[in-house]
């Protein structure tokens, strides 16, 4: 009989799920020297750096484009919660960086909400986390879109004029009707008598 209660149980940790997407991603080395589908551990109290310059930064974007220290992200706790939350800071003096559609300035600092989109320049970053119990660690899961973020979230997508289903213009509609009373479709059967 095995006895359950002396069985160690492992912690989960906190996972900050990062997707990644640049348009040039499929010709161009961007995010090789990045841990791809694999969780990297992470100390609670270690900044997470992305950047250019692998000496400062934790994570390196082979992209001269990028700035040598482009964002930080630290893990932190409020007060009264066991859960982690992360905050992003702005590393980059030259280049801005969009939080949700909010830019954040040099040094400046946002909370990462459930899901929220970071860009800067062509890079689009979608994290959002799942929680997990440990309060020492947590893991960071890099991976990649084949889609911008920002599409599949309807964020600056322009909106196209509406084509009807007869594949007619919405132009050749005026003061919200049809331009003629005929029928626009015609899949109903007429019997004439």
């Amino acid at each position: 009989m095995n006895d359950l209660s002396k069985l160690e149980t492992e912690e989960l940790l906190t996972c900050l799920h990062v997707q990644l997407y640049h348009p040039d991603q499929a010709c161009r080395p961007l995010f090789h020297s990045l841990p791809l589908n694999t969780p990297f551990t992470m100390e609670a109290e270690d900044s997470l750096r992305l950047g250019r310059d692998g000496q400062t930064c934790t994570f390196v974007i082979n992209d001269t484009c990028v700035s040598r220290k482009q964002l930080s992200i630290q893990a932190y706790r409020k007060t009264g919660s066991s859960n982690f939350s992360f905050m992003i800071q702005n590393m980059s003096q030259r280049g801005k960086l969009m939080i949700g559609g909010s830019e954040l300035k040099y040094l400046e600092r946002a909370d990462v909400d459930d899901k929220v989109l970071l860009r800067f320049g062509r890079y689009e970053l979608l994290i959002f986390q799942e929680p997990g119990d440990s309060h020492i660690k947590y893991e960071v899961l890099f991976q990649t879109c084949c889609t911008p973020p920002s599409q599949e979230m309807g964020i600056d997508v322009p909106c196209r004029q509406p084509i009807l289903d007869t594949g007619g213009s919405w132009n050749n509609f005026q003061n919200g009707g049809p331009a003629s009373q005929d029928p626009l479709e015609s899949d109903e059967t007429r019997m004439f008598v």
